[in-house]
């Protein structure tokens, strides 16, 4: 089917972008590892874990003294420490002008332990954030439609519209940068999980947006109704006579499923080649990343973990153990941007060091570090980095990104359209790709 019109494989129950809130990111789950860096305000959040994973809730029970007790090593830096919290304890206690409870201030220690480690990616969910990241993954919520990512200048930029969507009828554009929420300013917020509970709420209630437009150096305001809200994972359609194309918007659950019964649509149509558009795949779940990269690669290491756990260090690797799926002289041409991280940069980065893929585009978030979120007995929760990941080859991608193997840009005209919407004209980078596996035959 030479048609430039998506066909979309059915998600099943998918599971949306997951989200790494970091301290300046103010921005990328259930005993999964994830790999992600975007925020949905689809409702959803995400922006930036890459490798997550969610532990078991813990059991509930009465206090016990012991439990609760804490041991640091005798040395005279942990000593002074302790005594300049214990002063600071008393000083907020007795002399704050509000008068708050022990527990209101062990909240705002555990907030603080947990925000102030010097990693983006290590932070305290509230309740409220929390359930709204596991709402976010039932495959349907209430919102706007819009993909969300941190930009350089750490304020919430709009990376990609939902087709129909709320967010698309009200003509707000990629590029487009929130500043007001309901009246309240979100510039100075640094907290992406935050602007993404202003936005959210419940279906068929409205959420009053002023945007900076950077095309126009102007800000607009916008009044958004909010919907459920259900987007599909994965899209494929034929390009030219031997060449595929397979859009992947994120690692989610159930994506490998639909990626395979993609790509075997597409050879059964006559596909030598793929392009596979990551762009503003803010990435997923490690283990759809993995069965990925099973059907497209021979048996081999697909990346080198290195991390803690039990406050000892480890060392594992992610392997291939299953025959390919498509012709071993199947080649990739891989679309990334700026907002491709985490399991997008995994998967590209693993396809390219083996010599199976080329990288169109720009160069990527670069995100190569993997959390666990650990559930508390409130409803709250904290995400922990845990380790980092190496391509195949050795590389850690982590702040640095994958250099694309050709550069080429959007032009202006069309960087404020949806990626679904650009003609092939426009999509410059398409073209390209298109090229380059044209050129292997």
């Amino acid at each position: 089917m030479n048609s430039d019109t998506p066909h979309y494989v059915d998600p099943g129950q998918q599971q949306p972008a997951v989200r790494s809130k970091s301290k300046r990111s103010g921005g990328m789950l259930v005993l999964a590892i994830v790999l992600t860096m975007v925020l949905t305000f689809s409702m959803t959040a995400g922006i930036g874990l890459i490798l997550w994973h969610r532990l078991a809730q813990p059991e509930q029970g009465s206090i016990d003294a012991d439990r609760l007790s804490f041991s640091f090593s005798p040395d005279p830096d942990t000593e002074a420490a302790l005594e300049k919290l214990q002063t600071v304890y008393r000083a907020v206690n007795e002399r704050y002008f509000e008068e708050l409870s022990d527990a209101e201030l062990l909240e705002a220690m555990t907030r603080g332990l947990v925000n102030e480690l010097d990693n983006p990616y290590t932070f305290y969910l509230s309740a409220e954030e929390n359930e709204q990241i596991e709402e976010s993954m039932s495959g349907q919520y209430s919102g706007i439609g819009a993909f969300v990512a941190i930009n350089k200048e750490n304020l919430v930029e709009v990376t990609e519209l939902i087709e129909n969507s709320p967010a698309e009828a009200a003509d707000i554009l990629i590029g487009d940068v929130f500043v007001e929420v309901n009246g309240q300013d979100v510039t100075q917020l640094n907290d992406i999980n935050a602007v993404a509970a202003l936005v959210r709420g419940p279906e068929g209630t409205t959420v009053d947006l002023v945007l900076y437009r950077p095309a126009l150096n102007d800000q607009v305001a916008v009044t958004v109704e909010r919907r459920k809200i259900t987007t599909a994972s994965v899209a494929h359609r034929m390009l030219e006579e031997s060449i595929g194309y397979v859009q992947v918007r994120e690692f989610s659950q159930h994506v490998s499923d639909n990626f395979i019964s993609a790509v075997d649509d597409l050879v059964s149509q006559g596909a030598d080649h793929l392009v596979i558009d990551l762009r503003n795949n803010s990435g997923g779940l490690a283990t759809e990343v993995i069965d990925m990269l099973d059907y497209l690669l021979p048996r081999a290491t697909l990346a080198t973990v290195r991390g803690r756990d039990d406050g000892q260090p480890f060392e594992v690797s992610w392997d291939s153990d299953k025959q390919m799926g498509v012709p071993e002289t199947m080649r990739y041409a891989i679309l990334v941007n700026t907002f491709s991280a985490s399991a997008s940069e995994l998967f590209s980065g693993c396809l390219r060091d083996y010599e199976k893929a080329v990288l169109i585009g720009e160069q990527t978030f670069g995100k190569g570090s993997g959390t666990i979120t650990i559930p508390l007995d409130d409803g709250s929760a904290i995400n922990l980095t845990n380790f980092l990941y190496y391509l195949p080859k050795g590389l850690s991608i982590e702040g640095v990104g994958l250099e694309p193997d050709q550069t080429v840009s959007l032009p202006d005209e069309a960087r404020s359209i949806s990626i679904n919407r650009l003609t092939r004209e426009q999509d410059t980078q398409l073209s390209a790709a298109i090229e380059w596996l044209e050129n292997l035959e």
